[in-house]
């Protein structure tokens, strides 16, 4: 692997716990990763540490083979070659796009630094703009420039510290999926920051979740979302609920039975401990997203829409089970109904997530 984190710590002075405890990970040559989570979670500490502008108590950081941090070792932050994006862009207000992109090429010939700034400017869409200066560009340009100044040195690593931050909703996500492109091209490794589920999809190749210093999950967007590792990033990603459910055998085969109905497709779901600890152990909570729950008027099961939101292709609705349990359903915009009424549902479930009890 080229990036790889082992057992990684970092403590400040006086606070009551570690900002990061004991997080590994490992990134391909090539690979995008994205870390979220909520705010006080750990994630741009250890982005800090990777850059050595934090110090790592414990744990090893190796890049590409070389070991950056680790017992008795801590390689320099200006000598990691790690390249970096902050939220606020931090361009140079006084200095023209050109100089901007050119400022970490110390030891470019004038030739090669000009020839340089001219494939930065290209990789980012930003041709013809050397002799504007940041006030003259929109946010969504600035971005960009300042992603060409990072690249610019040929870092071995890129980092991104919550990078669209302060752009407006739209804006951010056109740019993620339009910076994913530029650094696939490039053939860059990088990890963002980011607390935004939309972008962390839009880009990540894989995606991490942490919590207090923890990284709860490390994988691939899709199974963050269809296959969380913990009730944390159950509740974290997406629309969900947790519904109660037991495991039975009916007509000589093993299936989930909850209150709205049968689950049968429970080959990757973490059964086969409960099913070991007896009978006693066979309850636990299933994880329902929005997109399991199907308006059918055709089914026997019911719920009651007590909230809804307009998303333009869909509602979301907040629907309310006679028991009083209540689930999210993703509606097609055109079965509009109204607060109160109630409507047929069934489950159409693909990957049967659990959690004990």
């Amino acid at each position: 692997m080229f990036l790889t984190l082992e057992q990684i710590c970092v403590n400040y002075p006086g606070a009551p716990a570690p900002a990061v405890n004991g997080v590994s990970l490992q990134l391909a040559a090539g690979q995008l990763g994205v870390l979220i989570g909520p705010s006080g979670s750990g994630k741009t500490s250890l982005l800090r540490a990777i850059a050595g502008l934090e110090q790592a108590q414990s744990g090893r950081i190796s890049l590409d083979q070389v070991l950056l941090d680790g017992p008795g070792i801590r390689v320099a932050a200006e000598e990691r070659r790690i390249g970096m994006v902050f939220q606020d862009f931090a361009l140079f207000p006084h200095l023209d796009i050109a100089a901007n992109i050119g400022f970490g090429l110390h030891q470019a010939s004038r030739r090669q630094r000009e020839q340089r700034i001219g494939e930065m400017l290209a990789l980012v869409g930003m041709e013809g703009s050397e002799e504007k200066y940041p006030h003259q560009l929109s946010g969504g340009q600035q971005q960009r420039v300042a992603l060409a100044r990072a690249l610019a040195p040929q870092p071995r690593l890129l980092l991104l510290d919550e990078p669209f931050s302060s752009l407006d909703v739209e804006l951010r996500e056109r740019l993620a999926h339009d910076v994913r492109e530029i650094l696939k091209q490039a053939h860059i490794t990088a990890l963002m920051v980011t607390h935004d589920q939309l972008e962390a999809f839009a880009i990540g190749d894989v995606v991490g979740v942490m919590q207090s210093g923890h990284l709860q999950q490390w994988a691939a967007p899709y199974d963050l979302y269809h296959r969380p590792a913990t009730r944390f990033v159950a509740d974290f990603i997406g629309h969900g609920v947790l519904l109660p459910g037991q495991l039975i055998e009916r007509d000589g085969r093993q299936v989930v039975s909850t209150g709205l109905g049968d689950l049968h497709d429970v080959s990757a779901a973490a059964l086969a401990q409960i099913h070991a600890h007896g009978r006693d152990r066979q309850r636990f909570d299933v994880l329902l997203r929005s997109d399991d729950i199907v308006h059918d008027d055709a089914s026997p099961f019911t719920a009651r829409i007590v909230r809804k939101s307009f998303r333009g292709a869909e509602f979301l609705y907040t629907l309310q089970l006679a028991s009083g349990q209540e689930l999210l359903a993703l509606v097609p915009s055109h079965h509009d109904h109204a607060i109160d009424e109630w409507i047929g549902i069934r489950l159409d479930v693909s990957h049967v997530v659990t959690f004990p009890l």
